[in-house]
């Protein structure tokens, strides 16, 4: 046994109601507390992600800042030392998007002279058909081919 009595929940001991009916507050407090932080977390998570899109899906929404992705055009690279811009074309194989990045694409773009090196820009397409890249990427091809020997 016990030596703690239990308390009786009766109009003439007020404790004992004041417990139990704050008991609810609490679940209260506990659920909004766990939809605030889902509604938040929705909110923080949706605004993260961006979807890639193709230069014929961007071609269509222009102004909407994106991440457009697609093959390199072969030999289309052309960089501007004086204006730090470099300019090249983007495909997907139906439709063809200039664009121009501003910044350092040294690194980005010189592993892009393999073929086939997919390229991805953030930016948006301006009304004059020219995509204005901010950020720049390239993902380069990663095909593991075996060495193979002459002797077996």
């Amino acid at each position: 046994m016990s030596d703690a009595t239990e308390v009786e929940t009766t109009p003439e001991n007020p404790l004992a109601l004041e417990r139990q009916g704050r008991s609810w507050l609490w679940v209260l407090l506990g659920v909004v507390g766990i939809v605030v932080v889902a509604i938040g977390a929705t909110v923080v998570m949706s605004k993260s992600v961006v979807y890639y899109k193709t230069p014929s899906e961007v071609i269509q929404h222009p102004g909407q800042q994106v991440r457009l992705a697609g093959k390199l055009v072969p030999h289309s690279i052309v960089a501007q030392p004086n204006t730090g811009q470099t300019d090249f074309k983007v495909t997907d194989g139906t439709t063809v998007i200039n664009v121009v990045y501003t910044g350092s694409a040294s690194t980005a773009l010189s592993t892009a002279s393999k073929p086939g090196t997919q390229i991805v820009a953030e930016g948006a397409l301006g009304k004059d058909d020219v995509f204005r890249s901010t950020q720049l990427l390239a993902k380069c091809p990663s095909k593991y081919t075996a060495k193979t020997s002459g002797t077996n």
